[in-house]
């Protein structure tokens, strides 16, 4: 987590300074301290810093970003609403399982909300359609270029923003939002490997073209087959052997 102690100490020289700006479902919010270090832990789960099970300690995560406790608490609170850590009395808290029954479950809702969702967009062009294929274009360019899970995942996300932000139904919008992050481990399981990102960037690409066309069906049934190709590979993912984790 040492880059992660950097760039909070950059971007927080104490807790009372103003927070960065976040991208949020109606316009751009205030990312507050806790959000922060919410995404600072998960990236440290994310990228194997933590494995499944292990505790994550309050006052270890206060003393690495020179924080009190309270925004450390308040963080990992986040990200228990997100699956992403259990909080049990007395014991903290825990890094949660990645199971195949929850793949199954949540990227059923994701896939169906957000196809639903894609199917009542109407025909939109201007700066939102602009901004897909900026978005797209950015991907491919991901793709093709072998960056990470990571970075792809980021821009793959801002585009379901986009299109939750089209629909005009702030409540789905943030129904979406929370999935997405629910999922997020296994979406980056699920675009692991740059074969997979490349089949990806095409799809959003039948996505994008499908909505020029002003064909939300279309666009629907691309974005559908996007989530399913999601889980199928993150299934294949899990069903692999386990590695032996080591902890300091």
């Amino acid at each position: 987590m040492k880059k992660a102690v950097a760039d909070m100490q950059a971007a927080h020289g104490s807790e009372a300074e103003a927070p960065p700006m976040r991208a949020g479902t109606a316009g751009r919010q205030l990312m507050t301290l806790a959000e922060q270090i919410a995404e600072r832990v998960f990236m440290s789960i994310a990228s194997g810093e933590y494995a499944p099970g292990d505790r994550i300690r309050e006052e270890t995560i206060a003393e690495q970003l020179d924080v009190s406790r309270g925004p450390v608490r308040e963080a990992l609170r986040i990200l228990e609403k997100d699956a992403v850590v259990r909080i049990q009395p007395n014991r903290g808290a825990h890094v949660t399982q990645l199971t195949i029954k929850e793949v199954g479950d949540l990227f059923e809702i994701r896939r169906d909300l957000i196809g639903a969702m894609v199917r009542r967009l109407a025909p939109r062009g201007g700066d939102f359609a602009a901004a897909i294929d900026a978005g797209v274009c950015e991907l491919e360019t991901a793709a093709q270029a072998g960056g990470s899970a990571e970075a792809y995942l980021g821009v793959s996300n801002r585009l379901g923003r986009l299109l939750a932000d089209a629909s005009g139904n702030e409540r789905l919008a943030e129904i979406l939002g929370s999935l997405a992050r629910q999922t997020r481990r296994y979406s980056m399981l699920g675009l692991a490997s740059a074969a997979r990102r490349k089949e990806s960037a095409r799809t959003w690409r039948a996505m994008s073209k499908a909505l020029e066309a002003g064909d939300a069906s279309a666009a629907a049934d691309a974005i559908e087959d996007l989530i399913d190709a999601l889980r199928r590979e993150a299934i294949r993912q899990l069903a692999l052997p386990l590695p032996i984790h080591t902890k300091d």
